[in-house]
C-alpha cells in the first residue's frame, strides 16, 4: 500500500485550502539595515481556509535574507474586529512561525485580521519585518 508524503496534507493540517499570501517588510521606522532597507520583503503571511470547520489558518514565513537566519519571529490571526487575536506563535525560529488558527467563524465571511514580526529578540520584535492587515480575507 503506498503512503502519500506527511505534508500532503498541507501546513495547516486536512481541510485547509490556500487563499492569499501578504507580504512582510522591512518597517519605515527601522534602523537596523541587517536585512534590508525599510520596504524590503522579509517574509510572507499565508493564510488558508477550512470550509468544513469555518476557521482560518496563517504562517509568516520568512524570505530572502531572513531565510533559515533564526531570530525572534511573531504571527498571530484573530476574526475582524478583535482587540486581541485568536491565535499566536513567538519564539526563535529559522523558518516560519505557526500555524496559528482563527476562532470558528459564526457564518464564514467573516473579515480576519493578520499581523507578524521579525526582530533579533521579544524585546525588539519589528526590526527586520512588520506587518498588520486588520481587515482581509472577507
Amino acid at each position: 500500500m503506498a503512503v502519500g508524503p506527511a505534508s500532503a496534507a498541507g501546513p495547516c493540517g486536512s481541510g485547509y485550502t490556500y487563499i492569499g499570501s501578504h507580504d512582510i517588510v522591512v518597517p519605515s521606522f527601522s534602523k537596523d539595515y541587517r536585512y534590508g532597507k525599510p520596504g524590503t520583503k522579509t517574509g510572507s503571511i499565508d493564510v488558508y481556509w477550512n470550509s468544513s470547520l469555518s476557521k482560518n489558518c496563517s504562517i509568516a514565513y520568512a524570505y530572502g535574507p531572513t531565510y533559515g537566519v533564526q531570530m525572534y519571529r511573531y504571527n498571530d490571526i484573530g476574526l475582524y474586529p478583535s482587540y486581541s487575536p485568536d491565535d499566536v506563535s513567538a519564539g526563535y525560529y529559522s523558518y516560519y512561525a505557526g500555524p496559528d488558527y482563527s476562532r470558528t467563524q459564526p457564518a464564514g465571511g467573516q473579515c480576519i485580521s493578520l499581523g507578524a514580526s521579525f526582530g533579533p529578540s521579544s524585546s525588539d520584535t519589528t526590526s527586520w519585518g512588520f506587518a498588520n492587515y486588520p481587515d482581509v480575507h472577507c
